[in-house]
């Protein structure tokens, strides 16, 4: 692949984005990409080559850290990048060559990739230099919306945190956003490989002796940095042999030195000023910890360079340092000057065998920013956005359908049309309109929610037409024929309870509601509203009002039913068909017993001679056909027995029977 990388800042500057250039330059090269990056140098009048580097001229504005400002445009660097054949253009930047990038980009038809390294609504004191009331508030908002700007005009977006995506996502940015985290050359870092007459040189430069405990800070010396916070805490530190070193240059330095001056730390506080990229690994070994105060940090390039160097780090807490910086495990967090002061003689007091189990989980919490790592996941980033600037879908019209916007499409490399439902909310937030186009990444992720949103459609209209306990959706979307996974079954479900479309605790109350009015007991109740997944805690928080008295009345309701409607059978057995039929209704042997005992019987009574009558014609029939004389008798006798009939009574019946001669 042929990679163009465009960015303001290179070598020889030293800055993280610097940092990230050359890395990924160096994985890409080593993987046999051809990489050429186009870059600015001071001077306003020629454009340079050096072998694939192509410089443009520039203004350095000094107030700015010597940043370079470009013009945006240059027609003999775009002749030049025009000759390429570039297959992505990748920009670092947003001003100056990250224009000419975009400008090249958009004539020459190459896709677009864009590293966001810089949280912009941190830096707006180099827009309010005169601190005027309000202007801050005006100048994010207006950074935000650049931004968002910036990023909507190119085809994926690299975000070196999740603390970067979710800034980018508040600022409204639609497009694919990857979050890759710069790989470092891990191994460059460990003291072991660093070379040691480096290191002696700087130590004696700088007059730093075997008896000297150094923490040190790397990096640009800017006002974002909040370098003052350290500046002001190291009074506080109380062991003399505790140096602290400033390696950078910027435009805050001299007012640091000053600031060092006023306190008296001009002893104990060593600035180096602006040092060669190449010689940063040897100051990170000559340490023995790392700070930085910094809150404007998309990733913290130098956290991490520190932590593979074994320091542990001072900082303030910050969401890129979640995954970093462990308490007491690879370094302290502080809030005040005072506190980064206490915890500095807190580390330098610990024992040597402490520092070096330190040093070890320092180095293996960066294992996972490998190169290797790093060059896979930006490879895969290149892909997509190449993918997606040639696979495009035109939308050819809108409709609604239901709650959903059905999209009618066409695919222009293809031609082929095809169809596709989206939520209201996916078609509001991604301003989709007739006549626009969707890239295949969004196409795809869309795509993939369609399926959602078709199993989704499909609860709602299972739960329209009743009630549904969440198991039972549960049950419904897993026994589909190509169910979605366990997470997003689970997450609908929770879609679903969070809009009120199902509600288990209301259906607890409405179906014990209608069991109880079935005249069904607790027990019934209870096994019918687990079946359906309600919990047994759920069910009895709503069975207070459900007391004995109450079931008593429901259970002697119920037997009166059941009295009416056995038929010829003796009194014994038709107590005992009420009884069971109550203990099946959920009520218990003892509820059971008690309200057949409290029945009125008497018309059954009357009924009974009739029906042993019944009982004995039946028997007779049955038997008949078999058995004759006394042993017809004896099986008459035994079957209506059974049937609950008393003995003396069946004697009678069947002495009358014999007398009448049948």
């Amino acid at each position: 692949m042929r990679i163009g990388i465009f960015t303001d800042t290179y070598t020889p500057d030293i800055n993280g984005v610097v940092s990230s250039v050359v890395t990924l330059q160096h994985a890409l090269e080593a993987h046999g990409h051809e990489v050429y990056i186009i870059t600015s140098h001071k001077g306003l009048l020629h454009s340079t080559r050096e072998g694939n580097v192509f410089r443009m001229p520039g203004l350095e504005l000094k107030w700015l850290y010597g940043y370079i400002l470009s013009t945006p445009y240059h027609f003999t660097v775009k002749a030049e990048v025009e000759k390429l054949n570039l297959d992505i253009v990748h920009v670092q930047t947003e001003f100056g060559v990250g224009v000419f990038a975009r400008i090249v980009a958009r004539q020459l038809k190459i896709p677009v990739i864009y590293t966001y390294h810089t949280m912009y609504e941190d830096y707006t004191h180099y827009i309010n230099r005169f601190d005027l009331p309000g202007l801050d508030n005006v100048s994010r908002k207006v950074m935000n919306s650049l931004t968002k700007f910036l990023c909507e005009s190119v085809a994926g977006i690299i975000a070196p945190s999740m603390k970067t995506k979710e800034a980018l996502t508040r600022y409204g940015v639609k497009r694919p956003i990857h979050i890759i985290p710069t790989g470092l050359d891990l191994e460059a870092f460990k003291p072991k490989n660093v070379k040691e007459e480096l290191c002696q040189s700087i130590r004696e430069q700088y007059h730093i002796t075997e008896d000297t405990k150094l923490i040190s800070y790397i990096g640009r010396i800017a006002p974002e940095k909040s370098m003052d916070i350290i500046i002001d805490g190291f009074q506080y530190v109380k062991d003399p042999a505790v140096k602290m070193m400033i390696v950078g240059g910027g435009p805050s330095l001299d007012d640091l030195r000053k600031q060092a001056n006023e306190l008296n730390l001009q002893d104990r506080i060593i600035f180096t000023d602006k040092q060669p990229r190449e010689d940063m690994p040897a100051y990170y070994a000559i340490a023995d910890a790392f700070v930085s105060p910094s809150l404007s940090e998309t990733q913290g390039m130098t956290f991490i360079e520190a932590l593979a160097a074994g320091l542990p780090v001072f900082a303030r807490k910050d969401e890129v340092l979640e995954e970093l910086v462990y308490e007491n495990k690879t370094g302290y967090y502080f809030a005040t000057p005072q506190e980064y002061g206490e915890k500095v003689d807190a580390y330098f007091a610990t024992s040597k065998e402490e520092r070096e189990h330190f040093s070890q989980d320092c180095m293996d919490v960066v294992k996972k920013y490998d190169i290797d790592h790093f060059y896979n996941s930006v490879y895969k980033a290149y892909e997509q956005a190449i993918l997606d600037y040639e696979e495009t879908y035109y939308i050819e019209s809108i409709k609604t359908s239901d709650d959903c916007m059905r999209l009618y499409l066409t695919n222009q490399e293809t031609g082929v049309e095809e169809k596709l439902l989206i939520s209201l909310d996916d078609y509001l937030m991604y301003e989709i309109k007739k006549g626009g186009i969707l890239e295949n990444s969004l196409y795809e992720a869309l795509r993939e929610k369609e399926k959602v949103l078709v199993v989704y459609r499909g609860c709602l209209k299972k739960l329209r037409s009743k009630d549904r306990t969440r198991k039972e959706m549960y049950d419904f979307m897993v026994n589909m024929e190509e169910p979605l996974g366990i997470k997003t079954i689970n997450e609908i479900i929770d879609m679903l309870e969070e809009k009120g479309y199902i509600n288990d605790d209301a259906y607890t109350i409405v179906q014990l509601e209608k069991l109880d009015h079935s005249l069904y007991g607790k027990k019934k109740m209870i096994r019918q509203l687990v079946s359906k997944g309600i919990p047994y805690e759920t069910i009895e928080g709503h069975m207070g009002q459900y007391d004995e008295s109450h079931e008593y009345t429901k259970a002697f309701k119920l037997a009166l039913k059941y009295q009416d409607t056995i038929k010829n059978k003796s009194l014994k057995e038709k107590k005992e068909v009420i009884k069971n039929k109550l203990i099946t209704n959920g009520y218990s042997l003892s509820q059971a017993s008690e309200v057949v005992d409290e029945m009125n019987f008497e018309d059954d009574i009357l009924r009974e001679s009739v029906s042993l009558q019944k009982a004995i014609d039946k028997a007779y029939r049955n038997y008949s056909r078999k058995y004759e004389g006394k042993a017809l008798r004896e099986r008459v006798l035994q079957y209506v027995l059974r049937k609950g009939f008393m003995y003396d009574d069946i004697i009678h019946a069947l002495e009358m029977r014999d007398l009448s001669g049948e």
